[in-house]
């Protein structure tokens, strides 16, 4: 019989050498490498998820004024309504912009883009609702904190089709019957400004501004607004009218004092 060579002896050797230091246990897998960002390549921040921090303010002031418009008038559109003009009548006046006598612009949307701390965010109030009255959205604004839903009724008793066209939240395309006057959406986490429209009656036009801090505001039928209980800071005011686009001012608060920001798109 023929002897096993010496090679074959050697790797027979330290064959049980590897198993008996080893145990017979497998190997475990190692963890994949961490992806790094190109060269080249920009790093992105992640979507705001409300770094905002909320509590009492007790030395805070005001920041209240005036925005106002004194471009070329625009003039209302007519709309021929050609359906439930039993509700919506034969024709409807759509006014973009909006004025008092004095230029005083209303719907524009008023608030402090770079404020880190303040009052709590549900200052802003726990109910917030979108009427269809006279086949117009009512209010043409409306702000909704992050965490909330908005309530949308139908005063109207006909149907309408509510549709928001947003980036980052949920969009609601829905029918609502007369028989069903109030539908709910989805909770919004994401700070953006939300088209809204009807699907029935196309003149029909309205904007949500979700908002992930309290300093926000809806200028009145004279342009008037107010920010109350603001810490104490110098702050980047942003000033939004769907139809003007955007203004910024900077303000500097004083604890107990009312600081007047007047804007004016010309």
């Amino acid at each position: 019989m023929r002897r096993p060579s010496f090679s074959f002896l050697m790797v027979a050797f330290f064959s049980l050498f590897i198993v008996a230091c080893g145990g017979g246990a497998t190997q475990q897998p190692t963890a994949p490498p961490v992806a790094t960002q190109p060269q080249g390549v920009e790093e992105t921040e992640p979507p705001a998820t409300g770094g905002y921090q909320g509590g009492p303010v007790t030395d805070g002031g005001t920041i209240a004024g005036k925005i106002t418009y004194s471009g070329a008038p625009v003039e209302p559109e007519v709309v021929e309504v050609d359906k439930d003009t039993e509700v919506c009548g034969t024709s409807l006046e759509v006014a973009k912009v909006q004025t008092d006598e004095a230029g005083g612009l209303a719907n524009a949307v008023v608030r402090i883009t770079d404020i880190a701390s303040g009052k709590p965010l549900d200052s802003l109030g726990s109910e917030f609702v979108l009427d269809q009255m006279g086949c117009q959205y009512v209010p043409a604004v409306v702000i909704v904190p992050v965490g909330a839903a908005l309530t949308v009724l139908n005063s109207d008793g006909i149907l309408h089709n509510i549709h928001t066209t947003p980036f980052d939240n949920p969009p609601l395309n829905v029918a609502q019957p007369a028989t069903q006057p109030e539908i709910m959406s989805d909770v919004f986490s994401i700070p953006e400004i939300i088209p809204v429209g009807c699907d029935v009656h196309k003149w029909m036009n309205a904007h949500i501004v979700v908002v992930d801090q309290p300093y926000a505001a809806v200028t009145g039928s004279d342009g008037s607004f107010a920010l109350s209980d603001v810490p104490p800071g110098t702050y980047t005011v942003e000033i939004w009218h769907a139809e003007l686009g955007t203004q910024t001012a900077t303000v500097t608060v004083e604890a107990g004092v009312e600081a007047t920001v007047e804007v004016d798109f010309p």
